[in-house]
């Protein structure tokens, strides 16, 4: 789950990394006020969940009040990145001679944090990265031990600085990981750190990727992240606890676990079908969690005439059937589709026939092999 840049800060400040003076506002009253309140030179900065925001017109510079207001108008309520703008972050603006980058992410090959830092700040850090590897320092960081001011120290004398503001660089670089570590990131990062004519470093942008895994443990943020999924389909499969990824297709499909949604995927394609949605349930069935599954989908079905059929595959080694039969005859008979159903059951042989015995008196197309079933949802669809 990624944070505003507006939240992100606000996190900052608490653990005592310096940021602008800023102010979120919705409505161009309240840009008008919020730069009035600041008093000197702002920039109107557009609050969306992407990068690239200077670079698609989503950050003003505002000499005066009446001109943030103005330039306001020209932002709000606008699409940038995929994003609607619905409120801006008034911040003063700072004097800068220099920016650089200060991040910290997780090293999957090491299996520990990394931090990083570059003389270059304000640029898209993946595509520098990539072209001037020799310019990124790197320190792997013991998370038994933590980031120690020294590792910081010797982590930013790599890149060209005054000794004063060495110390203050490497002491936000030490601030930086007690977020990364206090909001379960898998990304805290600073671009650019500003630094200021007068030598201060001060945070100009924050970005902080939450991992989701570990909302449970910030119940404060599980209604944002729900909130903040902008597709509705998406939005109802997070509550109900799966995995839904809207598609351009007229087959929806849904399988029991992510490896076998995308092999059902492939081989969709393979038949000459077009998938209209990823939607993996998970392990450890339930038949409330299938019952939403297939009920998501056929509520899809009905808002979208494209989607021709329901394509189901669950493989049931640990699942009940029973659990799994009745899910799906529930949400068929709840929901009152229209899309016919073509379910693959697969799994321990028992199950397996148990299954099929609950479905076969069903609406229901039943298939014990995986093509079989993938062909049958193609033909329904128009595809063969």
């Amino acid at each position: 789950m990624r944070l505003y840049e507006y939240e992100g800060k606000e996190i900052f400040k608490k653990i005592g990394i310096p940021v602008p003076q800023g102010i979120l506002a919705r409505t161009k009253e309240e840009v008008w006020q919020a730069a009035t309140r600041i008093g000197k030179e702002v920039v109107l900065k557009s609050q969306i969940l992407a990068g690239g925001r200077g670079k698609a017109g989503g950050i003003k510079i505002a000499v005066t009040p009446q001109d943030a207001e103005k330039l306001s108008q020209g932002i709000l309520g606008t699409e940038l990145r995929g994003y609607k703008v619905d409120s801006l972050l008034v911040e003063e603006k700072l004097n800068i001679a220099d920016e650089i980058y200060a991040g910290i992410t997780v090293d999957h090959k090491k299996g520990m944090p990394v931090a990083m830092v570059c003389e270059e700040g304000g640029v898209e850090i993946e595509d520098f990265t990539a072209r001037n590897p020799e310019r990124i320092a790197y320190r792997a960081i013991d998370p038994l031990h933590g980031m120690r001011e020294y590792d910081a120290i010797n982590l930013v004398r790599h890149i060209r600085l005054t000794e004063k503001t060495l110390v203050s660089v490497s002491r936000i670089v030490t601030q930086l990981y007690s977020v990364f570590t206090a909001s379960d990131a898998r990304v805290a990062e600073i671009n650019p750190l500003v630094i200021t004519d007068d030598g201060k470093a001060i945070a100009g942008d924050a970005r902080i990727e939450v991992d989701d895994n570990s909302i449970f443990r910030h119940p404060q943020l599980g209604d944002l992240r729900d909130q903040r999924i902008q597709n509705q389909w998406e939005r109802e499969a997070a509550k109900a606890g799966v995995s839904y990824v809207e598609l351009d297709g007229d087959i929806a499909v849904m399988a029991t676990g992510a490896g076998l949604t995308m092999t059902l995927l492939d081989l969709t394609k393979d038949e000459g079908g077009s998938p209209a949605s990823f939607l993996d349930t998970g392990g450890g069935l339930s038949k409330e969690r299938m019952k939403n599954a297939v009920g998501l989908l056929l509520r899809v079905s009905k808002a979208n005439p494209k989607i021709k059929v329901i394509l189901v595959m669950a493989r049931m080694m640990m699942s009940p059937p029973d659990e799994v039969a009745k899910g799906i005859l529930e949400a068929i008979r709840e929901e009152k589709a229209e899309a016919p159903v073509v379910a693959v059951m697969r799994g321990r042989k028992e199950y397996e026939k148990r299954a099929h015995e609950l479905l076969k008196d069903s609406e229901v197309r039943l298939y014990s092999d995986i093509r079989a079933g993938v062909r049958e949802a193609v033909r329904i669809a128009g595809r063969k």
